[in-house]
């Protein structure tokens, strides 16, 4: 560093006398450390809000009934992601299940039926009427939970949804 030793220069430094340089460099370190302990305030209250309030799930939305929490465990026992799936997710045999329980011209009684004594593609499983009551009260859980496949929706420019349009709408 280049550090010119001129008698003026010297006076000039020496006439601070008042310690003037020493408290304006007191002060930015002090307005720095404002600014962080700031910012590191505003990154934990962010995070709180993220994970707690912001992730939320209201309770008719993401609860299952005791009776769909057993027709998961049905669900999973009987291993029918292997041929089935939920949003165009899982096995390729069997149905999409997304909204049988909902469809037009089927229900839960049609989709009980297809549980209880299986098809030409479906094994009978064996499954017995609770069993199948509980598998319809979790697959209607799941119709509740949103529409697949999506025929339509109103896009906005950005490449989110304002909302999705039914089929038949």
């Amino acid at each position: 560093m280049f550090t010119a030793s001129t008698p003026a220069l010297q006076s000039l430094r020496n006439s601070d006398s008042g310690g003037h340089s020493e408290r304006i460099r007191w002060r930015a370190t002090r307005h720095r450390r404002a600014i962080v302990a700031v910012l590191v305030l505003l990154f934990v209250v962010q995070t709180v809000l993220t994970w707690t309030t912001s992730t939320a799930v209201p309770t008719e939305r993401g609860g299952l009934s005791q009776q769909a929490r057993r027709g998961r465990q049905w669900y999973q026992e009987f291993n029918c992601t292997a041929c089935h799936q939920f949003y165009g997710l899982g096995g390729y045999m069997g149905p999409d299940l997304t909204n049988v329980t909902r469809a037009k011209g089927k229900g839960p009684e049609y989709t009980k039926a297809f549980i209880l004594h299986g098809t030409a593609r479906m094994p009978n499983l064996g499954v017995d009427k609770s069993q199948a009551d509980d598998l319809v009260a979790y697959l209607d859980a799941m119709a509740a939970s949103g529409t697949y496949p999506i025929r339509a929706a109103n896009l906005t420019p950005y490449g989110t949804y304002k909302e999705m349009i039914p089929d038949g709408e």
